[in-house]
């Protein structure tokens, strides 16, 4: 745990071809400001959920994320491009895709909401439109997948939050076809499979167990037998010229049935993880098994099963093409696309062009930029670039990074599983703060403290010691007036080398930042502003209201209230409205290097724009009030 320097040396030599493959791609369309336009950096991967793989064409493959992104390789998943619009599904999760066996040319997509909501939806353009149509009789709720029918066009069935819902005109009109009393354990069903030599007969995969339909989805029956209660099926995968053979990928390993789920039987031999979330069973009979910790292969016949590649790849999708069965597309939980050309015993990264990515941190290292990201298995850690966020020609792998800090040359990382130093070109645990989350940085010139969700800590020399704090859990701190200010779920504080105060604040549980002169408070209450350390507080917004801090002179802090994002302007000395392409609750950091905004969002990576030239700074070294926007 004291240094990552070994991983982090295996995964940059994976990942330092890819990040110099394309220019950022342009943000376009409504929403964006007129002027300079939004670019992406160069930082690839992401939450991909859905993979489809063009019927007469395997080197073109869709991939659909956890952010509305739809991607489109022409080179068999090694690179990708914005299929169509760059967001087309906002606030949506692509859930799965499908080509139309009836029309090869189109492409399904169901859609489920990030906070409830679903939907279904066509492309003739392979992405770049999508059809908006009404779908009568199918339920705003999530749509988990999808199944369509050879030999009858416009038939489909939709895996929904409350069952399985079908259509016989293509998407026009729908009816629930699980609504019999006796069928209301027939939820949440998030796989589907027409049996491909019946096709009258379908297989719905719920949250518990399994259930039948012969006849074009009128009557079912529950298929149980063998299979444990409780065990959600996430795919269920037929194996080509061996009919009613088909196997069904679980939260508890996998189960085979050779009479179309009259029987199961369960394997387990060999598996590092039981939660298995994708199946594929290639034509030369090897069987592979995505699960959260890493892709599993069978060579017989899923009697014994042994991993291949990294762990901390959490698989939720796997394509390959009957013309190229060897080439496997893996789609994965925050680690963007893997491929392999040898049926799945070597795999590589192929995430380049895609932004999904989530960015909590920034941090400037003389002119050496620092970006955090997170929730991306061994990709998760801290990228470097030298050049304001165009290349990035280094990359350091660490637990979920919440905050980064340069302090006097050095340079320090709060992560979920503690804090970290890099020395030289390596990170290095520092065991003063142990092994639990560090969640904020507060600097103040000689001083850094360091806040953990029940302490603070402050640098002495080369040791981080606890600050005595008397109230609640800390939630946010700052350095105001020759003190340290500190709030809890209940008050505000005021401590200074002698004393501990207790201030009046406008509401309870919010958080601090220092700013030209002043100390802002937000949160759930609004947004309030003091001149001065006895002075009273000045409401800014009465919203709800999130504070980035951006390290900028002229504009020092970005202001979200919900759907407004605010960045101030020091010459204007107030906030003013900044539009933004994406929602602006999935804006995580913020950061202004080279005249450029950068923002660390939840699903799209960076987002960068030119700001306008900083020219002379008004006001000198007197400092005017921050008023409200007008």
């Amino acid at each position: 745990m004291r240094s990552l320097q070994s991983k982090r040396d295996r995964i940059l030599i994976l990942l330092l071809g890819t990040f110099l493959l394309a220019a950022p791609a342009a943000f376009a369309g409504a929403g964006t400001l007129a002027g300079p336009a939004w670019s992406s950096l160069p930082i690839w991967g992401g939450d991909v959920w859905s993979l489809a793989i063009h019927p007469q064409d395997p080197d073109v493959v869709l991939a659909g994320t956890s952010a509305g992104q739809v991607y489109l390789s022409r080179d068999g998943g090694r690179t990708w491009v914005d299929a169509g619009p760059t967001l087309p599904f906002p606030g949506w999760v692509v859930s799965s895709l499908r080509f139309d066996p009836n029309q090869p040319s189109r492409l399904w997509a169901s859609l489920r909401g990030i906070w409830g909501g679903g939907h279904v939806t066509s492309s003739d353009d392979l992405g770049r439109t999508w059809a908006s149509r009404a779908a009568e009789g199918l339920p705003n709720e999530p749509v988990y997948t999808l199944a369509l029918v050879p030999g009858h066009e416009g038939r489909i069935y939709a895996g929904t939050a409350s069952g399985v819902y079908g259509t016989e005109d293509g998407g026009k009109t729908w009816r629930h076809l699980t609504a019999a009393p006796e069928l209301q354990e027939v939820q949440k069903v998030t796989s589907l499979l027409v049996d491909p030599d019946q096709p009258d007969t379908v297989i719905a995969g719920t949250w518990r167990r399994a259930y039948r339909s012969d006849d074009a989805g009128k009557s079912w029956s529950g298929v149980f037998e063998g299979m444990v209660l409780d065990s959600e099926i996430f795919s269920l995968t037929p194996v080509s010229g061996k009919p009613g053979e088909i196997w069904a990928s679980t939260c508890g390993w996998v189960y085979v049935t050779h009479d179309r789920g009259g029987k199961w039987e369960r394997f387990k031999e060999g598996f590092e993880e039981r939660r298995t979330t994708a199946f594929a069973a290639l034509p030369n009979g090897r069987l592979l098994a995505g699960t959260v910790a890493g892709l599993h292969v069978s060579d017989d016949g899923g009697k014994t099963w042994h991993r291949v590649g990294d762990p901390g790849i959490s698989i939720l999708n796997i394509a390959y093409h009957p013309a190229k069965p060897q080439r496997i597309v893996l789609a994965t939980e925050g680690t963007g696309v893997w491929t392999s050309d040898d049926g799945g015993t070597t795999l590589r990264p192929g995430s380049g062009g895609m932004i999904n990515t989530r960015v909590g941190a920034f941090a400037m290292a003389g002119k050496e930029l620092l970006v955090g990201v997170n929730h991306a298995g061994p990709f998760s850690g801290v990228y470097s670039s030298r050049d304001g966020g165009r290349t990035f020609d280094d990359f350091a792998f660490l637990p979920t990074v919440l905050d980064l800090a340069v302090y006097k040359g050095r340079v320090f990382a709060a992560t979920e599983k503690g804090l970290f130093e890099r020395r030289g070109r390596g990170w290095h645990w520092v065991r003063d703060l142990g092994v639990g989350t560090v969640e904020q940085f507060i600097t103040d010139g000689p001083r850094l403290l360091a806040r953990t969700p029940d302490a603070i800590f402050e640098l002495n020399g080369k040791l981080f010691t606890r600050r005595p704090f008397k109230h609640g859990t800390p939630r946010s701190a700052a350095f105001y007036a020759d003190a340290l200010w500190v709030t809890d779920a209940q008050g505000l504080y005021r401590l200074t080398a002698d004393s501990n105060h207790t201030i009046p604040a406008p509401f309870s549980g919010g958080r601090l930042q220092s700013l030209e002169g002043q100390l802002l408070l937000w949160g759930p209450g609004g947004t309030f502003t003091k001149a001065s350390a006895d002075g009273d507080w000045t409401e800014l917004t009465h919203e709800s209201s999130r504070l980035l801090a951006t390290g900028d002179e002229r504009f020092p802090a970005l202001m979200i209230s919900g759907d407004t994002v605010r960045l101030f302007d020091r010459e204007a000395r107030k906030f003013q409205a900044l539009e933004v392409p994406i929602p602006a609750r999935d804006i995580a950091a913020a950061r202004v290097v080279g005249g450029r905004l950068l923002l660390g969002t939840s699903g799209y990576g960076v987002l960068a724009r030119g700001l306008e030239p900083a020219g002379e700074m008004a006001g000198g070294a007197s400092r005017q009030p921050i008023v409200p926007e007008e």
